[in-house]
């Protein structure tokens, strides 16, 4: 078979030869009524071909319609003249795929078009796809007329072919721009397309006929008619005027003409209840030339009250705001006052003592006041870093094994000397097994109470009372135990406005009779988080001029009765050991600290070797013999060379000198601190400012091992 198509597309040129080759060889026989009808068919067609299904032949010679020519298609297939209508048709579909190619025989099989004709179905039609050489696709058409001859009693058939192509794209055409309205549109409930300039209204898509903008007892009225009715009827009336001004014909034309689209958000009044709906109008193609327009409503009940909760949550957020900043504010000026008072006296006792130096009994008594507003100031700069830490989120919390008896021990040594300045009246009751050893942060735990104590001192008067209870309660659960700890005062009270807020950040009670106490307006709210981050709790109960009482509860898992807990070195363990002549090397590069440092250790008789940075304590360690240094106090922030480099670096020498002991000695007070300089070999911490007794007892415990 030669390789011709026998397919083209379809044009005009070479019509009227196609007419006269098919009636003058074909079609000029038989009923005229049925040549009629046969010319009528065949008038566009691109291939005609007649056939005898009883005699399974080709009647004539098929034709095909090309661009400029009518190719008979026997001898372009390479068929013989007597042809059989089988080979016929399976020639012809040589260019379709195996499915259309399965599909076109089937529909054009000699039995199948028989039972047709038996059936009294003389017509069949259907739709082909097929490609041409350069692999465009097109579609055809055919049309089957199935007659009897009257003299020999043969059935007869016409198969006429046309090209569909041009039909096919404009109906596929529609189905992408209804894809694409739809796709568009999905999120609207109701769709409609609107021209503006005749105002004739096409139902796109109504899934809520509730809200909807046309109904069937609208149908055929205009757009302005509608709108009108639907605003008096749907919308509610104080939006009504804005939403005929916002969608008339002329407002959609002329906000249209500058942009693809715009909306509305307004009420709806729907079954006695307002709703939210937001009604969109986008322009399709040129509005000026087509006038369309796609017009979609949405209901926004959903959007809209999560945007007024949103729009509520950020007031209240601004609000929070707003007194955050306030109550730091009031926390700065608080701090400027606070901080100054202390500084006040220490540079003011300090001036007394320079004019004191002849009487030693005015110094000592200067100097114990410079210690102890010095302490409080200390205080107040520990509180401030501390609330800084837990907002940022870096307080860790430690637990170790430790007995609440020991921990109850420790804060009555520290609050003590408060309560007996102001000759308060303080007891304290235990209850239970206080002295089981269980996994607490002993630091943490003894800051709360101290925190909670400390403020019962202060705002209680003069001969006033404390009580302070312990008790273990029963636990909730195996393996852990349970304790409750009530802090109750019969001081100054809070009032119920100042209760909601006492665990805030920098909030201090402003009335009056406070306007003498000292702090941060910190302490409690250091102590919550700390409570929590313990997985404790922490309640208040206070009324004004009369009592205030926290309880405080905690759930600790037990320690082993053999567990030791972590091994610490307290002032107590100062053992008596001969300190002088001992030589230290000193690291540190603040002159001011070398100096206090030096001065102090010389009159617990050391000697002092002194370095800027660790590059040159390396270099007089690695210089002097074995054993010449017995501890090395190490500053950490230095330049050149800190205080952790070189500690690992004498870590690192290859004589008895890597195994010296190393105090670090830091402003920087935290626990990540402490472990990092413990983890660059370090043997000890000390924070600055140190406090010479316990240093001394440091000191004493490392040169007795």
């Amino acid at each position: 078979m030669q390789n011709i198509s026998i397919f083209s597309d379809d044009n005009e040129h070479g019509f009227s030869q196609i007419k006269k080759s098919v009636s003058g060889y074909i079609l000029d026989s038989g009923d005229t009524r049925t040549n009629q009808y046969k010319k009528a068919i065949a008038a566009d067609a691109m291939i005609l071909y007649e056939f005898n299904l009883s005699k399974d032949l080709i009647v004539g010679n098929p034709v095909q319609r090309m661009s400029d020519r009518i190719v008979q298609l026997k001898p372009a297939m390479g068929l013989p003249e007597n042809c059989s209508y089988t080979d016929f048709i399976d020639a012809l579909c040589w260019d379709l795929s195996d499915e259309e190619k399965k599909r076109f025989l089937e529909k054009m099989n000699v039995y199948c078009l028989l039972d047709s004709f038996i059936m009294e179905k003389y017509e069949i039609q259907f739709d082909s796809s097929r490609s041409t050489y350069n692999g465009e696709s097109f579609w055809t058409r055919t049309t089957i007329i199935l007659t009897k001859d009257e003299n020999s009693g043969d059935i007869m058939g016409l198969a006429v072919v046309k090209n569909i192509t041009s039909g096919y794209r404009q109906k596929e055409e529609k189905l992408y721009q209804l894809e694409i309205i739809n796709a568009l549109t999905i999120e609207y409930s109701n769709v409609f397309m609107i021209n503006v300039m005749s105002g004739i209204i096409r139902i796109v898509r109504i899934n809520d006929r509730i809200s909807s903008f046309y109904n069937e007892s609208l149908e055929g009225l205009p757009y302005d008619d509608v709108l009108d009715f639907y605003a008096s009827v749907s919308v509610y009336e104080d939006d009504r005027d804005m939403i005929k001004r916002a969608f008339s014909r002329e407002n959609i034309l002329k906000q249209l003409s500058k942009r693809e689209s715009y909306y509305v958000n307004f009420r709806s009044y729907i079954n006695n209840k307002i709703s939210y709906m937001k009604l969109t109008v986008v322009r399709i193609g040129n509005i000026r030339e087509t006038g369309n327009v796609l017009m979609g409503f949405m209901n926004v009940d959903t959007e809209t009250e999560h945007e007024m909760k949103q729009r509520k949550a950020l007031q209240e957020a601004l609000s929070m705001a707003e007194l955050a900043s306030h109550a730091k504010s009031r926390f700065l000026s608080n701090m400027s006052h606070d901080i100054r008072t202390p500084m006040n006296a220490i540079i003011g006792y300090t001036s007394l003592a320079e004019k004191h130096i002849g009487n030693p009994e005015l110094i000592k008594s200067d100097l114990a006041r410079i210690k102890t507003n010095s302490s409080y100031l200390l205080c107040l700069i520990n509180d401030v870093l501390d609330m800084s830490r837990i907002e940022s989120g870096k307080i860790k919390i430690k637990f170790t094994s430790n007995t609440i008896e020991d921990i109850l021990a420790e804060v009555d040594s520290v609050i003590q000397p408060q309560l007996q300045s102001k000759k308060l009246n303080y007891s304290v009751l235990r209850h239970g097994n206080l002295s089981r050893k269980v996994f607490c942060d002993k630091l943490r735990l003894k800051q709360i109470l101290i925190n909670i104590l400390g403020n019962s001192v202060k705002y209680t008067g003069e001969n006033g009372s404390i009580k302070f209870t312990a008790a273990e309660t029963p636990s909730v659960s195996d393996g852990y135990s349970s304790y409750q700890f009530r802090i109750k005062d019969n001081g100054i009270g809070m009032s119920e406005e100042f209760q909601k807020k006492v665990f805030n950040p920098f909030e201090r009670d402003e009335n009056i009779e406070n306007f003498h106490v000292q702090g941060t307006g910190l302490g409690l709210s250091i102590s919550k988080n700390l409570v929590e981050k313990m997985d404790g709790s922490i309640f208040l109960k206070s009324k004004k001029d009369v009592e205030t009482e926290f309880l405080i509860c905690f759930d600790f898992e037990n320690a082993p009765e053999t567990e030791s807990g972590k091994k610490e070195i307290s002032a107590s363990a100062e053992k008596t050991v001969d300190l002088k002549g001992t030589r230290i090397l000193l690291v540190e590069d603040n002159s001011l600290n070398r100096d206090i440092a030096k001065e102090l250790l010389k009159g617990a008789g050391f000697i002092i070797d002194e370095a800027e940075n660790g590059k040159i304590a390396l270099e007089m360690l690695s210089a002097s013999p074995d054993g010449y240094y017995k501890v090395v106090l190490m500053d950490v922030m230095m330049p050149v060379m800190n205080g952790y480099e070189a500690s690992m670096k004498i870590r690192e020498m290859k004589s008895n000198k890597s195994s010296i002991p190393i105090v670090a000695m830091t402003a920087n007070a935290f626990e990540e601190d402490k472990e990092q300089a413990l983890k660059s070999g370090m043997d000890y911490f000390v924070s600055k400012p140190f406090d010479i007794k316990s240093l001394l007892s440091l000191l004493s415990e490392i040169l007795a091992k």
